[in-house]
C-alpha cells in the first residue's frame, strides 16, 4: 500500500498527514484552520459537511449516503447517534440514507445535545478538548424506547475521529444502558486511528469495532512556539435556563429513520432571487440541510451551511467569521464563517420564536423562517 503524505501549515504550526485511503480526495474533502482554544489549536475544516463551509447540499448527501452504505446492513435494531453540534445533519443524514438503502424501519436515530431539557436523561458524558464539553443524550419517547433499549448494533458519528476518546465515552455510556449492543461502528468523513489504536478500542469496548470514513490515515501536529496561545472567547451561560419551549427538533428525543418529509412551508423567494446560502443553526442543522437540498433540485443555485459555537481564528481557511450571540438566548458567542456576501442568507431556525428575536438575519441582511410544527 503506498502512503501518500501532506504537509498543511497554519498560523499556530504545521499539520502532517499520512493517508492510507482516500475515497473521497483529500483537498476536495477538507481543509485546515487555527482554533481559538489554547487546548487544540488546530482545526480540520470539512468541505463536505456544511458546517465552516459552503457545500452545496447534493454534495452532502452524497457523503450522507456513501457513509451510510458502509453501515446499512448492521443487524437491527440499529442506533444512530449523532453528535453535537458539529455532526447532527451528517449523524440524521447517515442514518436516514442507512434505513432508505435497506428500507429498514428500525434505524433509530438521536443525537446529543447542549440544550437543558426537562425530560429523563439517559446518560451524559464530556469531550476534554472541547470549548463546550457537556453532551447530554435524552431518554425517548416511550414508544421509542425498545430500539433504544435493544440495539444490537450501535453506529456513532462524528465528522472526523482523531483520538477517539468522545466516542469511546459515549460509547461506553450507552453499554451501561443495553450491554447487548453485538457491535459498534464510529463513522467519521475523516479517521485519524492508527490500527493499533483503532485495536485499542475495540478492547476496550469489548465488541468488535469497524471505522467507515471517507479518508483514512493519520496526522500529528507540531505547534509553533512563536504562536501566542489564544485566549477562548468569554462566555457566561445561563445554566439554570431550560429549553423546552424552543427545542422542536425531534432528533434530541430519538426518531426513527427513513421517513422524514420536508415540512409544509412556503419560502418567499423568487426565482430571480440568484444564489443562495441555506443556513442552519448550531445543533438544528438537518431539516435546514433538506430544505436547501430541496431549493437545489427545484433549480435554485443554493448553497448550505450552518452556525457554531466552535471559535476559529481567522486565516488559514477562515476568510470571514461573523460573531453573534446565540440564538436560544444563553448569552454564548456563536459564529458563522465563510459566507458568500453575494448570496442571500436565509436563516432557518427550529421554533418562529428564535427567528423573530435573534439577531443574525438582520446582521446578515438575509432571510429568517422556522420550519419545524
Amino acid at each position: 500500500m503506498t502512503l501518500r503524505t501532506v504537509t498543511a501549515p497554519i498560523q499556530a504550526g504545521c499539520l502532517n498527514l499520512t493517508l492510507r485511503q482516500e475515497e473521497w480526495p483529500l483537498n476536495e474533502c477538507l481543509t485546515y484552520a487555527t482554533r481559538q482554544n489554547p487546548r487544540r489549536l488546530y482545526l480540520f475544516v470539512s468541505k463536505v459537511l456544511g458546517k465552516h463551509w459552503p457545500v452545496r447540499p447534493s454534495v452532502m448527501r452524497e457523503v450522507h449516503q456513501r457513509l451510510a452504505a458502509k453501515i446499512a446492513d448492521l443487524p437491527g435494531p440499529l442506533l444512530v447517534i449523532g453528535m453535537a453540534e458539529t455532526a447532527t445533519a451528517l449523524g440524521r443524514g447517515v442514518a436516514e440514507e442507512a434505513a432508505l438503502q435497506n428500507g429498514r424501519d428500525d434505524v433509530l436515530y438521536l443525537q446529543t445535545t447542549r440544550c437543558r431539557l426537562t425530560r429523563p436523561l439517559a446518560f451524559a458524558f464530556d469531550e476534554s478538548h472541547s470549548h463546550a464539553p457537556d453532551h447530554a443524550v435524552y431518554l425517548p419517547e416511550p414508544a421509542l424506547q425498545p430500539l433504544f433499549q435493544a440495539a444490537r448494533s450501535l453506529v456513532l458519528v462524528d465528522d472526523e475521529i482523531s483520538t477517539g476518546r468522545t466516542l469511546a465515552e459515549l460509547a461506553r455510556a450507552y453499554l451501561q444502558v443495553n450491554p447487548q449492543v453485538e457491535q459498534i461502528a464510529l463513522v467519521s468523513i475523516a479517521c485519524w486511528l492508527n490500527p493499533a489504536r483503532q485495536r485499542e478500542l475495540a478492547a476496550l469496548l469489548e465488541r468488535p469495532v469497524q471505522f467507515p470514513a471517507l479518508i483514512e490515515g493519520e496526522f500529528s501536529f507540531t505547534a509553533d512556539p512563536a504562536f501566542p496561545p489564544p485566549a477562548l472567547p468569554d462566555a457566561f451561560a445561563d445554566s439554570g435556563r431550560y429549553h423546552d419551549a424552543i427545542a422542536t427538533d425531534p432528533a434530541r428525543i430519538g426518531t426513527v429513520a427513513g421517513d422524514w418529509r420536508l415540512p409544509e412551508c412556503s419560502f418567499p423567494l423568487q426565482r430571480s432571487s440568484g444564489g443562495l446560502t441555506v443556513i442552519g443553526t448550531g445543533e438544528y442543522a438537518y431539516t435546514p440541510f433538506r430544505v436547501a437540498l430541496a431549493l437545489e433540485e427545484e433549480g435554485y443555485d443554493v448553497l448550505y451551511q450552518s452556525t457554531t459555537r466552535s471559535p476559529i481564528l481567522v486565516g488559514d481557511a477562515i476568510a470571514i467569521r461573523w460573531e453573534f450571540t446565540d440564538h436560544q438566548g444563553d448569552g454564548i458567542p456563536n459564529y458563522l464563517y465563510n459566507l458568500d456576501p453575494d448570496r442571500l442568507p436565509v436563516v432557518i431556525y427550529e421554533h418562529p420564536a428564535l427567528s423573530q428575536a435573534h439577531v443574525l438575519p438582520n446582521m446578515l441582511g438575509g432571510l429568517a423562517l422556522a420550519v419545524e410544527e
